[in-house]
Parts: structure tokens; sequence; C-alpha cells
């Protein structure tokens, strides 16, 4: 799922499908017996910690890993 981070305008940009996704994760969450819930605000900021530790890319870079 792509995230944008939008520096002009001082805002994130989820997707048409964020909450139905993340309302999917949710399910399976709960299904597992697993008692975390993800909050819109959390699962981003979770996501973009992760994405931190990477570098930094282009489009046009090829991801190698």
């Amino acid at each position: 799922m792509r995230i944008i981070i939008d520096t002009e305008k001082g805002r994130i940009v989820v997707p048409k499908n964020f909450f139905i996704q993340l309302d999917k994760m949710n399910k399976i969450l709960a299904e597992a017996g697993a008692d975390k819930k993800w909050m819109p605000e959390e699962y981003v900021k979770e996501q973009f910690e992760k994405a931190m530790k990477e570098t930094i890319l282009r489009p046009e870079d090829k991801v190698v890993k």
C-alpha cells in the first residue's frame, strides 16, 4: 500500500482502500486472538519508522535486497 507524505501541504494522503485494508488486518488479528488493533495514525507511524531505516529512493531506482 502506498502512502504519500505531502510536504507542501503538511499532510499524509492514503489510498481510497486504506481503511478497508486496515479493517481487514484488524479482523485477521481479532480472529487470531490478538488484543492488537491498528488505529490509522499508529499504523502509518509504524510503517514510516520502518521505511526510514531503509535507503530513500527515487521512483526509477531499482530495489536490491
